[in-house]
């Protein structure tokens, strides 16, 4: 409807503008110096509607004229960017097919047509160590850096990543500590920090580096504690390796000592780091310190390898060290861990109606293959063989169970 409507108006203007036309011509004259033009006005009219064609036919030739031209000799900014970006989407489909040489020449093309080449650098620089061609690599990167100067972090993170995929690890620490230097916030940088000092079994610059990671939320608070633990884990080992030539007791002891001043109050006061020291104590043989401080730290610091390990450690003074442990019982009533630390305390008592109920007691509470041989060496001592024959072979049963269970968790 609206079309006919349309159509019906288009024909009457052109009826009247006909009309017009037929009933007056009107005259036009123009004059310039010596010479006059004359015309009608609908004929002058015509005249400037053929003008106005023939320009707009002009710039249209003159944009194909341009356009073909381009193709053969490419000289305007315009053809430069789409050569740019055709090269570019070559080179990066070549790069997720593998094919790595191809990749890096188109990548290189495009560098010399775009207008910001710094992604044709870093992809080319990566064609490049994929294809085993480090020299090239680096050779990209020290372009990108020359033609973008304010994009150091982007060529940094790059270059530490193709070192750390070709095992440079040193290489790779070294570009990421300078770029930590300048960026000490970047929780990518740090990220690949924590990846390069554990690759390399630099724990205690990863230890010095946990608390960052932390609070830059760069790992859970779960990996947090696991990879703090690993960390003393090794530190106190490589600080006992450090002690098997020494002589004396304080010479040996020193490494441990050592790490252990380093560590903050809250350090000191979590179970998992306390046990590490002690245990080093205790194989370097000043199980009396040893003693002396867990007795100082369990009430406030309680945990299970604690208690196990008191009850192994052997203090200066035996009988209230057995005082100590039977003080905790009072909170601790139904603890197996405990129960058994106070049977051994008391068989080195030598308080065997002691240590045998303590143990029983244990035992009552959780099957443990430490009670079973325990409680076999404690009857075997009061002639008691068939009942110790018994607790052995529970023992073994048990361990035997528990075997593949622990050898699973190990692959997990």
């Amino acid at each position: 409807m609206k079309g006919f409507a349309l159509f019906l108006l288009l024909v009457t203007g052109s009826l009247l503008l006909a009309n017009a036309m037929v009933s007056d011509h009107g005259y036009v004259m123009v004059s310039f110096g010596q010479t006059t033009f004359e015309s009608t006005l609908w004929g002058l009219l015509l005249l400037v509607v053929i003008a106005l064609g023939l320009i707009w036919l002009a710039l249209a030739l003159v944009r194909t004229l341009l356009s073909t031209l381009s193709v053969v000799y490419p000289m305007s900014t315009r053809a430069r960017r789409i050569k740019a970006r055709k090269l570019f989407d070559r080179g990066l489909a070549e790069f997720t097919m593998g094919n790595w040489r191809k990749a890096e020449r188109l990548l290189g093309q495009a560098t010399k047509s775009g207008e910001s080449p710094l992604i044709n650098y870093l992809a080319a620089a990566r064609a490049a160590h994929e294809a085993g061609n480090y020299e090239a690599s680096v050779n990209w990167l020290r372009r990108a850096d020359s033609k973008a100067p304010g994009a150091e972090m982007a060529i940094g993170i790059t270059q530490a990543q193709l070192q750390l995929s070709s095992n440079h690890l040193e290489q790779a620490l070294a570009t990421l500590q300078h770029l930590h230097k300048k960026y000490p916030r970047h929780v990518y940088i740090l990220k690949m920090l924590k990846q390069v000092y554990t690759r390399l079994n630099d724990w205690q610059s990863l230890e010095k580096l946990l608390p960052e990671l932390r609070r830059r939320k760069v790992i859970t608070e779960d990996e947090y504690r696991r990879l703090e633990q690993q960390s003393f884990k090794v530190l106190f080992d490589q600080a006992c390796h450090c002690a098997r030539n020494r002589h004396s007791l304080d010479e040996k002891i020193q490494p441990v000592d050592t790490v252990w001043a380093g560590l903050s109050r809250n350090q000191h006061k979590d179970p998992a780091i306390l046990y590490r020291y002690c245990d080093s104590l205790v194989r370097l043989g000043a199980g009396e310190k040893a003693e002396q401080l867990l007795r100082e730290n369990l009430k406030n610091c309680y945990s299970e390898p604690l208690i196990r390990l008191y009850g192994t450690t052997d203090g200066k003074d035996r009988q209230k060290q057995l005082l100590f442990a039977e003080s905790l019982l009072a909170q601790r009533t139904n603890d197996p861990a405990l129960l058994l630390t106070l049977g051994r305390l008391a068989l080195r008592n030598e308080l065997w109606g002691k240590a045998r109920e303590y143990l029983e007691a244990s035992l009552g509470l959780r099957r443990s293959v430490d009670v079973y041989n325990e409680l076999g060496h404690l009857l075997a001592h009061l002639d008691q063989f068939e009942t110790s024959s018994r607790y052995f072979q529970e023992g073994l049963l048990l361990a035997a169970d528990s075997a593949p269970q622990l050898a699973s968790l190990q692959r997990t």
